[in-house]
């Protein structure tokens, strides 16, 4: 396929318009509680989600979290570089902006869990693909996309670095055990994450 893929609503099938449609509510329905939630444990102390945290962490559990901020940190990221090159079709700009919305709120938390467990903060992201990590080449197309391609690409590459978030989350689940906050957050992950790819792999198709 050549030249730009354009997304038009009146164009899709009847069956992914109402996905589409479908999610987009959810997603705003989501992105309105996770904003309140985040507001509230914001203003909690380090010590108080400890608390609420479960079990002392493993070294698997702080890994996981310190991935996980860096990981979505790359998905914010992606999905703010989108949106600033403007005339974003709707749908997938709603999808990009909760997203952020979403995403920087466990990034907040996640870093309030480590520092309550007085535990290191996360790395800053390198150029490896490493725990379903985009590469640098990969961000690199995105930023050179014009306006027209750039929300296939976006899609494309945000399926991709789902499937490497969700990865993470079942392999910490498939261990026995674990600190209750990092297996609520992982549990999260696969599930929100699993609802984005299939709409976004809808509008992809389309």
């Amino acid at each position: 396929m050549t030249g730009p893929v354009r997304f038009r609503a009146k164009g899709l099938p009847l069956t992914i318009r109402r996905l589409a449609a479908a999610l987009v509510l959810a997603l705003a329905a989501v992105a309105v509680l996770a904003l309140r939630t985040g507001d509230r444990v914001r203003d909690r102390p380090d010590q108080q989600v400890a608390s609420e945290s479960g079990a002392t962490p493993s070294a698997a559990d702080v890994h996981y979290a310190r991935m996980m901020v860096t990981h979505h940190e790359q998905a914010v990221r992606m999905s703010r570089t989108l949106i600033a090159k403007g005339a974003v079709p709707e749908r997938i700009r709603l999808i990009a902006e909760f997203i952020i919305h979403d995403q920087q709120r466990e990034i907040d938390r996640t870093n309030d869990w480590l520092a309550a467990w007085s535990q290191p903060p996360a790395a800053p992201a390198g150029g490896g693909a490493e725990h379903g990590m985009l590469t640098a080449a990969q961000l690199a197309e995105l930023d050179r996309a014009d306006a027209g391609p750039a929300p296939a690409v976006f899609l494309r590459l945000m399926i991709e670095h789902h499937r490497g978030a969700i990865a993470m989350s079942r392999s910490l689940l498939d261990r026995p055990g674990g600190n209750a906050y990092l297996r609520s957050l992982a549990k999260h992950v696969i599930n929100e994450q699993t609802a984005e790819n299939d709409a976004m792999a809808a509008l992809l198709r389309a």
